[in-house]
C-alpha cells in the first residue's frame, strides 16, 4: 500500500482534494477526500487505478451523479451549495452546505454512500 500512496502523493496537485478509484476485479468507482483516503488505506481491496481531482471536476461529477437539484450560491465572501431534495415522504427539503471539498464529500456520502 505504500507504493499506492507515493504514487498519489506524487501526483497530488496543490488544488486536489479528491481521488476517484476503483478496485481490481470492481466495475464500479469510489470517490474521496484524498488524505480520508490514505488513512483508510490498508483495510481495503487491492486499488487497480486512481485519478485525483481538484474541486470543479468534482462539482461536475456530483452533477452528473445527484438527479436532485444543485447549485453553486453566493452567500457574502463565500459560495454555498444549495441541494433541492425530496424525502421519503415526497416533502420537498432544502439543505445547504459549504462550497469545500468537505462539503461535496458530504453530499457524496448521504447521497450514494448512506
Amino acid at each position: 500500500m505504500s507504493e499506492l500512496i507515493d504514487r498519489i502523493e506524487a501526483q497530488r496537485g496543490e488544488e486536489q482534494f479528491f481521488i476517484k478509484s476503483w478496485e481490481t476485479g470492481q466495475t464500479f468507482v469510489d470517490y474521496d477526500l484524498i488524505d480520508r483516503f490514505i488513512r483508510k488505506q490498508g483495510h481495503e481491496e487491492e486499488i487497480k487505478g486512481f485519478e485525483l481531482l481538484d474541486m470543479e471536476q468534482m462539482w461536475q461529477i456530483l452533477i452528473e451523479l445527484d438527479p436532485d437539484k444543485l447549485v453553486r450560491v453566493k452567500k457574502g465572501e463565500s459560495e454555498v451549495i444549495e441541494w433541492d431534495w425530496q424525502d421519503s415522504d415526497g416533502s420537498e427539503k432544502k439543505t445547504f452546505y459549504p462550497f469545500t471539498p468537505e462539503g461535496i464529500m458530504t453530499i457524496i456520502d448521504d447521497e450514494f454512500f448512506a
